[in-house]
C-alpha cells in the first residue's frame, strides 16, 4: 500500500512526464553463495553429519534473463521496474559425510527463482554516455530447487525471500531510440534463507547485466520553462 501511495505521489508531482519511459529485455550472468552459521556445539550435538558447519561456500556462477520498463521522470529520478528468471546457489566443496573417517565430498545446491523487482534509478548524463545509481528491492518466488549438500537445511530455504540490492548502470550514447545498457547489481540477504535450530543462512549475488531498451522518445524537457534537451535520452 505505501508502495502505491509513492507512485501516485511521485506521479502527481511529476506529471509533465510520461508514465512509460521506455522497456526492454536484458541477459545476465550471476555468482551467488551461501554463509551458514551453525551455533551448535559440533561435539555434542546429535547427527552432526546431516547438518553443516559454520563456512562460506564457493561461488556459483550461472544466468538470469529479464524484462524491464522506465517508469516516471523527476529531475532525473526514474522507477524501473522488472520481472526477472535467475538461477542462484551455491558450490559446497567440504561436506562432511563421515565423522570417522572425517571424509568430504562435493556438491552444489542449485535454486530457480522468479523475481519482481523495483528500483529508483537516478541517471548522470553526459554528451558520451549516461551512467546510473540503482537501490531497490528484489521481491523473488522459488520454481525449483536441486539441494544434495546439506539437504536438511538447504531444501528448506524460504519459498519467498525479499532482498535489497543495489547497481551501477552505464548506457553508451547512440542515435535513435534503441539503447544498450550494462549494470552491475549487488544483492545479498537481509532476511535468512533459513533459520532454525540455531543453524543460520544467508545468500549474496553478484550480477552482470547485459541488455538493449526501447525508448519512447529522443528527447527529454528537463523542465517545462528549460529548453528542450536533445543527448541520450
Amino acid at each position: 500500500m505505501k508502495k502505491i501511495f509513492f507512485l501516485l505521489l511521485l506521479f502527481s508531482v511529476s506529471a509533465h512526464s510520461q508514465v512509460l519511459n521506455g522497456f526492454g529485455v536484458f541477459a545476465s550472468g550471476t555468482s551467488s553463495r551461501h554463509d551458514y552459521t551453525n551455533g551448535n556445539d559440533p561435539l555434542n550435538y546429535p547427527n552432526r553429519i546431516l547438518l553443516p558447519e559454520s563456512h562460506r561456500s564457493s561461488e556459483r556462477i550461472s544466468w538470469g534473463i529479464g524484462i524491464m520498463a522506465e517508469l516516471f521522470n523527476f529531475f532525473g529520478c526514474r522507477l524501473q521496474s522488472e520481472l526477472e528468471y535467475i538461477n542462484k546457489g551455491a558450490k559446497e566443496k567440504n561436506e562432511l559425510i563421515s565423522i570417522e573417517s572425517d571424509n568430504r565430498r562435493e556438491n552444489t545446491n542449485k535454486y530457480k527463482y522468479i523475481g519482481f523487482n523495483n528500483f529508483i534509478k537516478y541517471r548522470f548524463e553526459t554528451i558520451d554516455f549516461t551512467s546510473s545509481l540503482l537501490v531497490g528491492a528484489r521481491a523473488e518466488y522459488m520454481l525449483g530447487k536441486a539441494t544434495p549438500a546439506y539437504e536438511p537445511v538447504s531444501s528448506e530455504f524460504r519459498k519467498l525471500a525479499f532482498s535489497p540490492d543495489i547497481g551501477i548502470g552505464f548506457e553508451p550514447f547512440t542515435i535513435g531510440k534503441l539503447k544498450y545498457i550494462a549494470e552491475l547489481h549487488y544483492n545479498p540477504d537481509v532476511l535468512k534463507q533459513y533459520d532454525k535450530n540455531n543453524i543460520q543462512v544467508k545468500n549474496r549475488t553478484w550480477e552482470l547485466r547485459i541488455g538493449i531498451m526501447l525508448r519512447n522518445r529522443e528527447s527529454v524537457d528537463i523542465d517545462c520553462n528549460a529548453p528542450v534537451y536533445r543527448g541520450n535520452y
